[in-house]
């Protein structure tokens, strides 16, 4: 799973991604980031069967003074019509996490798949050691590969999700990028050492797959703990 593959490239390579210190969003960012295009009120994709989505507002993203909030843009039909949608991503929310701990249960609800979930919300998790290239990759697989499902408003309205498109980046806070293998500031310069470092993480990327593949090869079963031994000791005879 990718997951597996960014949270590996955080562990071996934590140096990389603490390279350059970075301005926290906050509360005072709200009207310029609404200027933008910023969704006031958003919810993640996932799939809500026998349960709720928990629809985010901006305040609520910036309340937790996030590194990044990426603002993705992806064309799509909602109940038949065509039209582009925006979603944000925030770097402290978990949006990987599996169902489980997603659930916010109603008061005296025993299990998930039992009376089920109140809604589902994205667990709150440290950013610190999060780099910006990393986390970008990781908020457009997450759009591309998740299917939404029972998706309502708040009040109850369905919202039929169909005809998805790649999802691109339009915002990384207040710059505009172009996503595609490489993550390219449209306008400014003050990003490039962002690429220059995503250029070597791409390289530390290819290293780590073949890395990986050579410990499958002798034997080591993936997900395991010695193959994580393995792939960090070829990793170090690397370097």
């Amino acid at each position: 799973m990718k997951i597996i593959k960014y949270l590996l490239l955080i562990l071996i390579f934590p140096h990389t991604f603490n390279c350059f210190a970075e301005e926290r969003l906050g509360p005072s960012d709200y009207a310029k980031l609404v200027e933008l295009g910023y969704n006031k009120q958003d919810a993640y994709a996932d799939d809500y069967s026998g349960t709720k989505a928990y629809w985010f507002t901006l305040e609520e993203h910036l309340e937790l003074k996030p590194k990044y909030l990426v603002l993705l843009s992806q064309n799509m039909k909602v109940n038949g019509k065509e039209m582009v949608n925006q979603h944000i991503y925030n770097s402290r929310h978990h949006f990987f996490g599996d169902k489980k701990s997603k659930c916010f249960k109603k008061k005296g609800s025993l299990s998930l798949g039992g009376f089920g979930c109140d809604y589902l919300k994205m667990k709150t998790i440290s950013d610190d050691d999060v780099n910006k290239t990393i986390f970008a990759q990781m908020a457009v697989d997450h759009c591309n590969e998740t299917r939404v499902k029972n998706l309502k408003t708040k009040d109850g309205k369905d919202l039929k999700v169909t005809d998805e498109k790649k999802c691109s980046i339009k915002y990384i806070n207040f710059s505009k990028y172009e996503f595609a293998k490489v993550l390219k500031e449209v306008g400014k310069e003050e990003d490039k050492r962002d690429l220059q470092k995503h250029k070597k993480n791409n390289q530390n990327s290819k290293d780590l797959e073949k890395f990986k593949k050579q410990c499958e090869e002798l034997g080591f079963k993936p997900k395991t703990e010695k193959f994580g031994e393995c792939v960090l000791k070829l990793m170090e005879a690397s370097n």
